[in-house]
């Protein structure tokens, strides 16, 4: 290895409002209305020991007080992109919506049978490829994320 490659260190490394803004522009460039999101960066989560969440995805997760909804697009993370077709969940086609008390992670299914499995963190590591993994700050975020899905796990 030269000095130049990237090499491992084995500690993750500030993301910082770069690693943000990518995000934002994976959300913003799937979704009408863009601007009346709040996002949070979620990992996937198998629902049962049978599934594996997808390796190198994500989800950025956009909410909104007003109208009540989630709005979820996936996201390849090693090309910071979109990495399938969003959904909406609002009051119209929600199913259900949880936290499972085990891990904290949260679950949102359709009416039409798509269900999310997902964690929220404060400082998650997003496995982006080679190199160190950068750690993305979203202490604020998850704070307020969490209020909104209390609610909204309540309105379900």
């Amino acid at each position: 290895m030269t000095p130049d490659e990237p090499h491992d260190t084995g500690r993750p490394i500030d993301g910082g409002q770069g690693l943000k803004n990518a995000l934002r522009l994976v959300f913003d460039s799937q979704i009408p209305n863009y601007g009346d999101y709040n996002l949070v960066f979620a990992a996937p989560q198998a629902r049962s020991a049978r599934e594996a969440a997808a390796p190198g995805t994500g989800y950025v997760v956009g909410y909104r007080w007003k109208p009540v909804e989630l709005m979820i697009a996936p996201v390849d993370l090693a090309a910071i992109s979109g990495a399938g077709v969003p959904v909406e969940i609002n009051m119209t086609n929600l199913a259900h919506a949880l936290q499972w008390d085990a891990d904290d992670s949260y679950e949102v299914g359709t009416s039409t049978g798509r269900t999310f499995r997902f964690t929220v963190s404060a400082r998650p590591v997003l496995d982006i490829g080679p190199g160190t993994p950068p750690q993305l700050a979203q202490d604020a975020d998850v704070a307020d994320f969490t209020s909104f899905m209390d609610a909204f796990i309540a309105m379900a």
